[in-house]
């Protein structure tokens, strides 16, 4: 069995990198995308929350009632607020390794035109062997049949 080239390792390995990273890179979408709906979840349960206040304060509303109205929303708010830090915590990172991806991407594309380059240099290196040695054949078959008429 052929040893494989320390090209096609070289691209082996980087399009398994790629694909790692690829991997990692679709996780943390998937987080994100859980984050922003979490998100949006606790901003539309704020704005029910704030309108059954609204509501609460029209119809009358004792002291008791309105601070523990006010300090859900200030729980909420901080939740809200901390979600919004997660979410951008998570965007950054799929920056990074989107980024992390192209650099991948692009040390792959290279190996493999590197291998594609190498490939048509050994077809070529090839072909001119096989000319030489047509060639070859034929001044030898010149050279007999010349031979061959001056005797």
């Amino acid at each position: 069995m052929a040893r494989p080239s320390p090209l096609k390792i070289l691209v082996n390995l980087a399009e398994h990198r790629s694909q790692d990273v690829a991997r990692t890179l679709g996780q943390l979408i998937g987080n994100g995308e859980q984050g922003e709906a979490k998100l949006q979840v606790l901003r539309n349960y704020l704005m029910e929350y704030r309108a059954r206040l609204d509501e609460a304060v029209l119809e009358g509303i004792d002291g008791e009632r309105l601070r523990n109205y006010l300090a859900f929303i200030a729980r909420l708010e901080r939740a809200i607020a901390d979600q919004t830090a997660e979410v951008a915590r998570t965007q950054a990172r799929i920056n990074q390794e989107k980024e992390r991806w192209l650099e991948q991407e692009r040390e792959r594309r290279t190996f493999e035109t590197l291998l594609e380059r190498r490939k048509l240099e050994t077809k070529r290196l090839e072909a001119r062997r096989e000319q030489n040695q047509l060639d070859e054949l034929s001044s030898g078959a010149h050279a007999r049949r010349m031979n061959r008429t001056t005797t």
